[in-house]
């Protein structure tokens, strides 16, 4: 299987297993409170990710071995973790993705714009801004329809 197929379908998968995380995530906030889930899940994943290293040699080959860059994508993962299980109690699982991708592709196309983080500069044309207005469409028929 190429390379292109095999992104496009973890790509897929990792979606589904989001969608999934986040409705198990808000089910574990409401009964043990949001930062009890948070902590909780970040301790799993603390521990898995421990176990795969040490299954792959430890330590990696990196010399660097924490970045700064690690405290940033940490208080992002904790955001989102949050905004997620937070939300879905309220509005539901389909509208919250709809909305997180609404979130994750204007975000995107700014930074593809600027060509920021380090990723190619990929300026926003008019068909970049019917489709994320297409998917804004979609948002509120969506949410006038729960």
């Amino acid at each position: 299987m190429n390379g292109y197929i095999m992104s496009v379908l973890l790509a897929v998968l990792a979606g589904g297993m989001g969608a999934v995380q986040g409705t198990v995530n808000a089910g574990i906030g409401k009964i043990n409170g949001q930062y009890v889930m948070i902590i909780g899940v970040s301790i799993v994943q603390a521990i898995v990710s421990s176990v795969i290293l040490l299954k792959n040699g430890w330590p990696p080959s990196s010399s660097n071995l924490f970045s700064p860059w690690m405290i940033l994508a940490g208080i992002l993962g904790v955001g989102i973790m949050f905004g997620i299980s937070s939300s879905i109690g309220s509005i539901g699982p389909l509208t919250v993705y709809v909305l997180v991708i609404l979130g994750q592709i204007m975000t995107s196309s700014v930074i593809n714009h600027f060509g920021m983080l380090g990723v190619p500069r990929m300026p926003i044309t008019p068909q970049k801004i019917a489709s994320i207005l297409i998917i804004l469409l979609g948002v509120y028929c969506l949410s006038k329809s729960s």
